[in-house]
């Protein structure tokens, strides 16, 4: 069986742990192809040939050294994992620490919000991503992964803050939101004729964090040895074992 593993820096998760991969699943062979976000977003494909249009040279040149080729022809694999769009949490998030939900009990002394207007909200930011990605891979089937929540060490203060995760870590309905949320993405993949894959539950410390673990000693996905510790990007055991969901969703089972 041949996977093709797509999408932005978070792929190097999963790139460091070809290894581990590789040996826990021997009969699917693994290919990577990825680009920095804001790179990726630029990348279509033409019939089967995925990656920058040969007119944009300097995206074409960085893929060529990222990647080893600067497109990849996705014809011959049996499944496509795109990881790495967030898919319009972050508008969800920051829409939920802006309001209090007059459904809901809690109260911050924020403007109201009904849940009706507060899942519309969330529906449009979703169907912005999906409609994007839906039309940077044409028909092709696929399977997508949401880039990993950022550890917990991004919710003190200091150089590693990062909103609006952060806040969750104290919102009286991270919960309610979060299970919200993936039922919402997850029907709008469903829609388009993509998979969902959800962040293993092993790896999830509350909701829209990461456990610290899994971020420490994350590398860039472009210079192997680049140790990256950003909180942001995750690290060889989180590329296992979200490679591990994916694999058994597909039906393939570990072999040791």
């Amino acid at each position: 069986m041949k996977v093709a593993i797509v999408g932005t820096s978070n792929i190097g998760a999963l790139k460091y742990a070809a290894p581990r991969i590789a040996q826990t699943f021997p009969d699917i062979e693994v290919t990577f192809f990825g680009l920095p976000g804001g790179k990726f977003d630029k990348t279509r494909v033409d019939g089967t040939i995925f990656g920058p249009d040969r007119s944009d040279l300097q995206l074409y040149r960085l893929s060529r050294r990222v990647n080893g080729a600067p497109q990849i022809d996705l014809a011959p694999f049996d499944h496509i994992l795109v990881i790495g769009d967030t898919f319009g949490l972050p508008a969800c998030l920051f829409t939920a620490i802006h309001y209090d939900i007059a459904d809901w009990p809690a109260r911050n002394g924020k403007p109201l919000m009904s849940e009706p207007a507060f899942l519309s909200a969330m529906d449009e930011a979703i169907a912005l991503r999906t409609d994007h990605l839906r039309a940077q891979f044409g028909a092709l089937r696929l399977h997508a992964a949401l880039a990993p929540y950022p550890t917990t060490g991004v919710v003190p203060e200091g150089p590693h803050h990062q909103q609006p995760y952060a806040a969750m870590a104290t919102h009286p309905d991270a919960a309610r939101i979060e299970e919200m949320f993936h039922n919402r993405l997850r029907a709008a993949l469903h829609a388009r004729d993509i998979s969902f894959v959800p962040q293993p539950p092993e790896t999830v410390a509350q909701p829209f964090l990461t456990k610290e673990p899994f971020g420490i000693g994350s590398q860039d996905f472009r210079t192997e040895g680049v140790v990256l510790n950003d909180h942001r990007h995750m690290n060889a055991d989180f590329g296992t074992s979200l490679f591990t969901a994916f694999a058994i969703a597909i039906g393939q089972a570990p072999q040791i």
